[in-house]
């Protein structure tokens, strides 16, 4: 009796070792599909991540990750319906509350590229509730910026700003506040509230002065040039754009330099010195084809044969 007692034991032993072995091959085996999914979507490869989340669904029908990459290629795809539902079943399965957050936020990003704006809406809000209850304010920034931009695509754009200066007090770092600064910016500067867009893109600007990559501070000043063009400060205009202008040559930015080149040329144009803004347009797009920037050469192209008119 006491053999076979302890053949039992060792039996459920074995059982369960082969149980613990089995199941971390099966994770291992989740986790590498899991990363191929993910990389497949970055890359654009939407077949394949169908094809994985399948995969990964069939090793376990309820997986967060794969129920959110199959919603997500499916919606880049344009099934709208299949990629709800993925997602839909995904929030219903999420084993955490950062989990939530995610899949209500891409519920929302698939309500929004489909234009049913109220729903997205709908959606982040409920990932905000869940940002609330996890204290997670890095993602109840990137909620409440979201949600803006849902409110802007609905041209409630009053709304946005609300929600746009509630994201830019939860800005952590100054690549954040950059972030929420150029878009608040442009949301006034849209509203045509120029004073309050160029206070913001003047924010903005130094924030990216600071902490962004070259490129990210010349579109944050070509943008700054542009909106003291719609506000007709065109001497303000004219000296962001000469600085770019410099920061451009210091730095080997040809294509900025002939961006600022045409800009600055129409902001002369604009304030009564064609012959100033002709003789820029053509230095502007001598580099610009000497750089082989084709759409910036069509553009100024046109903008040379209107003045010419």
């Amino acid at each position: 009796m006491k053999f076979k007692i302890n053949l039992c034991n060792t039996l459920t032993i074995i059982l369960n070792i082969l149980f613990i072995i089995s199941f971390n091959a099966n994770s291992y085996e989740l986790s590498d599909k899991v990363a191929a999914c993910t990389l497949a979507l970055n890359k654009g490869d939407l077949a394949s991540a169908v094809t994985v989340s399948a995969e990964i669904l069939k090793l376990e029908p309820n997986n967060h990750e794969g129920l959110l990459c199959k919603g997500r290629a499916l919606g880049a795809q344009g099934k709208y319906n299949e990629a709800l539902s993925a997602l839909e079943l995904a929030a219903t399965n999420a084993q955490t509350g950062f989990d939530q957050i995610i899949s209500y936020i891409f519920i929302g990003n698939l309500h929004k590229a489909n234009n049913k704006n109220a729903e997205a809406i709908a959606s982040y809000e409920k990932s905000l509730k869940a940002c609330d209850l996890e204290n997670n304010q890095k993602f109840k920034r990137i909620t409440l910026n979201l949600i803006a931009e849902a409110q802007i695509q609905n041209n409630d754009l009053n709304a946005a700003l609300i929600n746009y200066l509630a994201g830019a007090k939860l800005a952590n770092n100054d690549n954040e506040r950059a972030d929420s600064y150029e878009r608040l910016a442009a949301t006034y500067s849209t509203l045509g509230q120029y004073d309050s867009a160029i206070e913001y893109q003047l924010k903005g600007v130094l924030m990216q002065q600071k902490a962004g990559t070259l490129d990210q501070y010349a579109n944050a000043s070509s943008t700054l040039g542009q909106i003291y063009g719609k506000a007709k400060d065109y001497a303000n205009a004219e000296k962001t754009y000469t600085k770019l202008i410099q920061f451009a040559k210091d730095n080997g930015g040809a294509y900025y330099e002939a961006k600022a080149d045409y800009d600055l040329a129409q902001v002369k144009a604009l304030s009564g010195d064609t012959d100033g803004a002709k003789i820029m347009m053509a230095d502007a797009l001598t580099m610009a084809k000497n750089i082989g920037e084709r759409d910036l050469a069509t553009e100024i192209e046109a903008s040379m044969k209107k003045l010419s008119n």
